[in-house]
């Protein structure tokens, strides 16, 4: 798989950012990846799905089911899901912001080896929100599919991981961080209901 394409198709739906940003995780950073500009062009979200099954390939037979956590996931898993020829489930946070497996795909889970798809990783804090989720639930999440790992590789999930696009994005803790002690506007982009 081609870094290069991911990053052609990032760049051709402006999905790239600049500027001085909160992500979900609370850190804040100078890039952000508006991941929703992509699901907006289907043909795009289906060849993203098309490279992370072709990346899956060789774990595709210990595979059973493929999740996703919504919103900005969700798509990506379901088009990954579609081209493994798998089914697929999704979880979302509830009304206090933890993350939960939605109502009528409980009863997919025990037993059943999953690869969580997501979208894109700051801390891979959500990530392992949902592994956890998915435990609870007598699933085993057997491997993570990223679509941009913004870590340079460090994430440590507890289970095998694979990005579609590995960058080092510098991100810091609001105390610390240099845009904020030069006065720049924050933007707070996308939200998934997470309770910063």
């Amino acid at each position: 798989m081609s870094e290069k394409r991911v990053l052609e198709i990032l760049e051709s739906c402006d999905a790239l950012q600049e500027g001085h940003f909160r992500y979900t995780s609370g850190k804040h950073g100078s890039r952000y990846f508006e991941k929703i500009r992509i699901v907006s062009r289907p043909h795009l979200v289906d060849e993203l799905g098309r490279m992370m099954a072709v990346t899956m390939d060789d774990v595709r037979d210990g595979i059973d089911l493929v999740c996703s956590p919504a919103f900005g996931a969700l798509v990506f898993g379901f088009a990954t899901a579609l081209h493994m020829g798998k089914n697929f489930a999704f979880l979302q946070r509830n009304a206090d912001g933890g993350m939960t497996v939605r109502s009528g795909f409980r009863e997919m889970l025990p037993g059943n080896r999953i690869l969580l798809v997501e979208d894109v990783s700051t801390t891979g804090g959500s990530i392992k929100e949902s592994i956890e989720t998915l435990h609870a639930h007598d699933a085993r999440v057997v491997q993570v599919g990223i679509l941009v790992d913004r870590t340079g590789g460090e994430l440590e999930l507890g289970v095998p991981y694979r990005a579609l696009l590995t960058v080092k994005a510098e991100s810091w803790k609001a105390d610390d961080c240099p845009l904020c002690r030069q006065g720049i506007p924050i933007s707070v982009p996308g939200s998934s209901g997470k309770k910063l």
